[in-house]
C-alpha cells in the first residue's frame, strides 16, 4: 500500500484530518507508517456549530 505522493513533505506541517466519522482533527504531522496511521502533535478537534447566533455591535 502506498502512502501517496508528497505525504513525506507534510511532516512537521500543520494538517487537517477528517476521520471516517466526520470529525476534523488539526495538528502537526510528526510521522506515519505504511498503513497510513499518523502521529499528530499539538492536535485538537475542530467542532463547528450550526446554531445561529445574533450579535449586535454597538
Amino acid at each position: 500500500m502506498s502512502t501517496g505522493p508528497g505525504l513525506e513533505s507534510l511532516v512537521d506541517q500543520m494538517i487537517s484530518v477528517i476521520t471516517n466519522d466526520g470529525r476534523n482533527i488539526v495538528g502537526v504531522l510528526k510521522g506515519f507508517d505504511q498503513a497510513t496511521n499518523i502521529i499528530l502533535d499539538e492536535s485538537h478537534e475542530r467542532v463547528y456549530s450550526t446554531k445561529v447566533c445574533n450579535v449586535i455591535l454597538c
